[in-house]
């Protein structure tokens, strides 16, 4: 595909939404090699997952790395985020970069931020910890789930269809993504990781959906 189109920019988005599947570093590479123009590889949820692109970024591969304060950092309403790649493509985009593409209080924000970054490793560190847990629950149960290296894990109920699940799990207060309208991806639902408390209620009330 690749090859074929000739892309000016080729998106790789590693984990990707709504699956949270995590690209190979060997794949992106791959891809890196075959664009005749430059890679972005977002990794918006990157944090979560256990390998990144960013061992793949130096000055002779035309491969960028993104990834926003959104997600670990709790900061989406800042619409903050950062660019990792080589010292040319960096020359080349503040070329085109607005004088004042971000406001004062979003700089402030951002470098405040990095004060905490102990805190959001920690915060990162027991959210894996918890997916995994919610993960090895699902898997008991009449459901598909996705592998996921993100901060959700979407699953498909097998016995029941996902629309019914769905409004059974808000009828017990449970609200989660019904994604059964997206490509691809009928009956699917997906839901984002919580405490251990949440995610407990979550579950029970998904057991009694699809008792």
């Amino acid at each position: 595909m690749v090859r074929e189109s000739a892309p000016a920019v080729t998106f790789v988005c590693s984990p990707n939404n709504p699956t949270g599947t995590l690209e190979d570093p060997a794949t992106i590479a791959a891809v890196a090699d075959l664009a005749p123009g430059v890679v972005v590889v977002d990794e918006a949820y990157g944090q979560f997952a256990e390998r990144s692109a960013l061992e793949l970024v130096d000055e002779d591969r035309p491969l960028v790395v993104t990834r926003t304060f959104s997600k670990t950092w709790s900061m989406a309403a800042a619409r903050l985020g950062y660019l990792v790649g080589p010292t040319w493509v960096v020359a080349e985009l503040e070329k085109v970069v607005l004088p004042y593409h971000l406001d004062t209080f979003k700089q402030a924000a951002g470098r405040i931020a990095l004060d905490f970054v102990p805190e959001m490793e920690r915060r990162v560190t027991e959210l894996v910890e918890e997916r995994g847990r919610l993960v090895a629950q699902l898997v008991d149960l009449p459901v598909e789930v996705w592998p996921s290296s993100a901060n959700f894990v979407l699953f498909r109920p097998v016995t029941r269809d996902g629309d019914s699940v769905w409004h059974d799990l808000l009828h017990h207060s449970v609200l989660v993504r019904n994604c059964s309208s997206w490509p691809g991806l009928d009956g699917c639902l997906r839901v984002t990781i919580g405490t251990t408390d949440e995610d407990d209620r979550f579950l029970a009330a998904l057991r009694k959906a699809l008792a």
